[in-house]
């Protein structure tokens, strides 16, 4: 049985082995596949993508979980911003990929 390709709203496949299609763009903390919907997925374990398939479409297989993110604000009370993500992010683990 062929694994379908999602390209967005994956949410409800957390704890599944699923495969995702999107764009290779790196983030702040690290490597994501961004997704049609917009939806980014951190792959797990890789900080950016190489120069041949970084902005490219790629195919990325592995789990689909889901990480916290920082528990703390990222706009303190005078108003400055820092970098980071607040709730729960996307991750993909044990990840393999391939370009699209």
């Amino acid at each position: 049985m062929t694994t379908p390709i999602i390209d967005s709203d994956p949410w409800k496949l957390v704890g599944q082995t699923v495969t995702l299609a999107g764009t290779a763009r790196d983030a702040v903390e690290g490597a994501v596949v961004l997704l049609k919907d917009r939806t980014p997925v951190y792959v797990k374990g890789l900080h950016s993508w190489d120069d041949a398939l970084d902005r490219k479409q790629v195919v990325v297989t592995g789990t689909l979980r889901l990480s916290g993110g920082s528990s703390e604000p990222l706009v303190n009370a005078q108003g400055e911003h820092r970098q980071g993500s607040e709730g729960d992010m996307l991750v993909i683990e044990d990840a393999t990929w391939k370009p699209a």
